[in-house]
């Protein structure tokens, strides 16, 4: 019976002895995979948030948005086109201020008035300087429509004069009498030299001297007397042009050649010299007017 109850004891003994162990086991069995989720759930969250960290969705996005930094970027992207500035910019380059610019180039208004200053028939030949003596009287035959040059550009001054040039100037300055459609100027202006003035010009193509031009201009302007004679070194007092010489002296039309006592009548004339001679006898037969004018 002692036998027995001891054996039983032990027993029980033993029973709670390998109990506990199961028991604690179970317990840190059970508490392991709590502390095992507790952990795992711990690591994956501190593992998103790692992750999360190393990702940095929100930070990361801000230093994306840093990186490619939009916003600023675009401003960036605005300033170095700079649309608003550079198209300023660039009206400034086709210069708008510049159109003004070019109107004052142009100056039309400034223009305008200068063009009016100068006679708008005289036109400015290329062989004709500013400077030449023969300037004014071009001018002036081209604006009376005496003569229109050689050429659009050319006026010819050094070219040989002819008779038949003369009598045409003569007979445009007397306000073409006679003239007829159809009929040219320098046939219309031997005609009526040959009817009005003297039957008797010389052949038309000839050059013209110096004392056939004043002799033509003399028997034109009514052949006039004069009161005194100028007397010339190679001009003989009963030469036919003597009178034409002395009325042509003493209206300015010339005072002769070298130091004033030759008259070189039987050089030719050019076409600047001639129209310098009807220049200053047209200049001529306006003072007296002028002059009782004054008075």
């Amino acid at each position: 019976m002692k036998k027995k109850l001891l054996s039983l004891a032990l027993a029980l003994v033993l029973c709670l002895s390998l109990s506990v162990p199961a028991l604690a086991a179970e317990e840190k069995k059970d508490s392991a995979p709590a502390s095992t989720e507790e952990k795992k759930d711990q690591t994956p969250a501190e593992g998103e948030e790692k992750k999360d960290e190393s990702k940095a969705p929100a930070e990361g996005e801000e230093k994306k948005d840093e990186s490619k930094t939009p916003a600023e970027g675009e401003e960036k992207k605005d300033e170095s086109k700079t649309p608003a500035e550079g198209e300023e910019k660039k009206d400034e380059s086709k210069a708008p201020a510049g159109e003004e610019k070019k109107d004052e180039s142009k100056a039309p208004a400034e223009g305008t008035e200068k063009k009016d200053e100068t006679p708008a028939a005289a036109p400015k030949f290329t062989d004709v300087a500013p400077t030449s003596p023969f300037a004014a009287a071009i001018d002036w035959a081209v604006e009376q429509g005496i003569t229109n040059g050689t050429t659009p550009t050319t006026f010819g001054p050094s070219n040989t004069c002819t008779v038949s040039h003369i009598l045409t100037f003569l007979w445009r300055a007397n306000g073409k009498p006679g003239a007829k459609e159809g009929v040219a100027d320098r046939q219309a202006a031997l005609e009526w030299f040959e009817s009005e003035i003297i039957d008797n010009h010389g052949d038309p193509d000839a050059a013209c001297t110096r004392s056939m031009a004043v002799l033509y201009m003399w028997q034109a302007a009514g052949s006039p007397e004069v009161e005194t004679e100028k007397e010339f070194t190679d001009v003989a007092a009963d030469a036919e042009y003597a009178s034409a010489v002395a009325w042509a002296v003493e209206n300015g039309v010339t005072s002769g050649t070298g130091d004033g006592t030759t008259f070189s009548p039987d050089n030719t004339c050019t076409r600047g010299q001639i129209v310098t001679f009807l220049y200053r006898a047209n200049q001529a037969a306006a003072a007296p007017a002028e002059g009782e004018a004054s008075k």
